[in-house]
């Protein structure tokens, strides 16, 4: 599993200037999650120039790592995505498996992992998204979202490629995934989604490990893993997608696909779930489709 930051400023504004507090926080969080790291964000020159996506990505740890530490000093924008890695068992460390992954100027990162039974794989591919270079779950993943995006919006395009993950994974004899909490990041909007089964969760993984959680505020816009305080942060409910627009800062959600599946787990729902851990502390805040 891995951590996943995503920021959204209404000015161009640097990262370490729009996340002070949380940034240091986030990165402590590669003392676990330390098997590699990566940033992307989108820069110009001049107010009349395209943005350009620049992409750096490490296999160290982030918290040790120079070469990070420029990577966020460097961010300059009004999105920009952080992503801190902790590789599946058998996936090997490597640039190609280190997130984000990007197509065009589209990049993607993914926190959660899921069974790639035999078959899997080709049934992906044959849809004719983006190819792969490496051997991750993720960029499988990415590459049912950007088929579905020929014919979609980025923020559907996400669901669909989880339903149809969710789907083919169970079929060919798989279980429901983990996680496939996810951050799409385009010149125009930032799109996070939420699902998981934290019933897989490792013994000593925390109840909300999977929580993906956001922060909505005048100048700005967070979207985050757990892990640290987060006092003001509302979650983002399972099978949800929500959309942040770029200049404007409005938010969008959008409601479960017809016949979401939510994992075992929380057949109850979420909070029934979170109440049924001795270290939850109750009902948490979520955002909500309007």
């Amino acid at each position: 599993m891995c951590r996943l930051l995503g920021v959204v400023t209404r000015e161009h504004t640097p990262l370490r200037e729009a996340v002070p507090d949380e940034l240091p926080l986030f990165t402590a969080l590669s003392e676990r999650h330390k098997d590699g790291w990566g940033v992307a964000w989108y820069s110009s020159n001049s107010s009349e120039s395209a943005p350009v996506l620049e992409v750096r990505k490490g296999i160290d740890t982030a918290r040790v790592s120079n070469e990070y530490g420029q990577a966020v000093a460097d961010a300059d924008g009004e999105l920009v995505i952080v992503h801190l890695r902790r590789a599946s068992v058998g996936l090997g460390l490597s640039l190609d498996n280190t997130h984000p992954f990007v197509e065009g100027d589209v990049a993607f990162a993914h926190n959660g992992q899921f069974d790639m039974p035999d078959g899997f794989r080709e049934r992906v591919l044959a849809r004719g998204g983006r190819g792969v270079q490496g051997t991750t779950d993720s960029e499988l993943y990415f590459s049912l979202i950007t088929a579905h995006a020929r014919e979609t919006g980025w923020a559907l395009a996400v669901q669909r490629a989880a339903q149809d993950v969710t789907q083919w994974v169970q079929e060919l004899g798989g279980r429901y995934p983990e996680g496939l909490n996810c951050l799409v990041m385009t010149p125009h909007e930032l799109v996070a989604y939420a699902q998981s089964d934290p019933a897989q969760l490792r013994e000593d993984s925390t109840w909300d490990t999977y929580d993906l959680r956001c922060l909505v505020e005048e100048h700005r816009v967070i979207v985050s893993s757990s892990g640290y305080p987060q006092d003001a942060f509302v979650s983002i409910p399972q099978g949800n997608a929500l959309t942040v627009h770029r200049g404007t800062l409005e938010v969008d959600v959008r409601s479960p696909l017809e016949g979401f599946e939510l994992a075992p787990a929380q057949a109850h729902g979420e909070a029934a779930w979170a109440a049924a851990r001795p270290d939850a502390p109750g009902a948490q805040p979520s955002l909500r489709a309007a």
